[in-house]
C-alpha cells in the first residue's frame, strides 16, 4: 500500500539584504553580496592576515589622523545593493566614544571610502579582480589597492569619472606609490613573500 501525503507549504519571500542578514554561517566564514549574489567564504588565512597587517602598519605612519584603517567592515554600494566585506578599509574615523552606537552601525556606505583593500586568494582572485572593482567605482572609492600573492603583484588602481584606471602596478623588490591623502610609498616585498 502506497500513501500520499500533500503538505502545504507557505510561500514567503525575502530581499537579498534581508535574506543576507538572516544568514546562521558556520564558525569561521564570512558572506558578502557581490552582483546579486550572496558569497560565502572562509574567514582569512594566517598569511592572508599577515598580508593587511603589515599594510596597515606602513598607512598608520603616513595616513592623515581624519583616517582609520578598518578591518571586517561591511560596506554597501547604494547603488547595487552589493555588500563586500574589504580585507582593509580606509575611511574617516568613526564617532567618538561619546557617540552612542548602535546594531545599525555594522553596514557603512561604501562611498564613505578613501581606499579599499583586497588581499585575492585562489576563492576571492574574480570577485576581487572584476565585480568588485566595478562595484568600488560605482561607489565612487577613489583607490583600490589589490594584493595579489598568487600573481606576486599589487595593482592600483584609482577612480577617473566612475571607472578605474590601472594606476601602478608593483613586483617584489619595487613599490608602489599611494597619492594623497596618504602620499606613501608601499614597498611590494614584504607583502608579497
Amino acid at each position: 500500500m502506497v500513501c500520499a501525503t500533500q503538505e502545504r507549504v507557505e510561500e514567503t519571500t525575502m530581499d537579498l539584504p534581508t535574506l543576507h542578514e538572516s544568514l546562521k554561517l558556520p564558525d569561521g566564514y564570512r558572506s558578502e553580496i557581490i552582483d546579486g549574489s550572496i558569497i560565502v567564504s572562509p574567514t582569512p588565512t594566517f598569511r592572508h592576515s599577515t598580508i593587511i597587517k603589515r599594510l596597515e602598519r606602513a598607512l598608520d605612519r603616513s595616513m592623515p589622523e581624519d583616517l582609520d584603517a578598518y578591518q571586517m567592515l561591511t560596506l554597501e554600494v547604494s547603488e547595487t545593493g552589493d555588500r563586500y566585506v574589504p580585507d582593509l578599509a580606509v575611511l574617516p574615523e568613526t564617532p567618538g566614544e561619546e557617540e552612542q552606537w548602535d546594531e545599525s552601525d555594522w553596514i557603512l556606505p561604501a562611498a564613505d571610502l578613501e581606499l579599499a583593500v583586497e588581499v585575492a586568494s585562489p576563492g576571492s582572485a574574480l570577485h576581487d579582480r572584476q565585480a568588485k572593482v566595478k562595484g568600488y567605482a560605482t561607489a565612487g572609492v577613489p583607490l583600490y589597492l589589490v594584493i595579489d600573492p598568487l600573481k606576486s603583484e599589487i595593482a592600483l588602481l584609482q577612480s577617473r569619472e566612475g571607472e578605474y584606471l590601472d594606476v601602478a602596478r608593483a613586483v617584489p623588490d619595487t613599490s608602489v606609490k599611494l597619492p594623497e591623502p596618504f602620499n606613501i610609498e608601499i614597498e611590494a616585498t614584504p607583502l608579497l613573500t
